[in-house]
């Protein structure tokens, strides 16, 4: 589980833009904020800072273990 979602939105930051920010295809943006496909470490990484965040203020600690982090 994540806030990628909730973070995105309130920050008004759209898929495209975050896209844009972390060189993640938009589909796959999309998939990790449904829950649909992990994120990879380094993808963990390059969404927590281009919000200026750190990984633990958006995915929980049960998602680390589950994706085998």
């Amino acid at each position: 589980m994540n806030r990628l979602r909730e973070i995105r939105v309130v920050r008004r930051v759209s898929q495209f833009d975050l896209r844009l920010l972390t060189g993640i295809n938009q589909s796959k943006l999309s998939m990790i904020e449904n829950g649909l496909m992990p994120a990879s470490e380094e993808e963990k990484k390059r969404i927590a800072s281009a919000f200026g965040l750190p990984v633990s203020e958006i995915w929980f600690e049960n998602e680390k273990k589950e994706t085998g982090a």
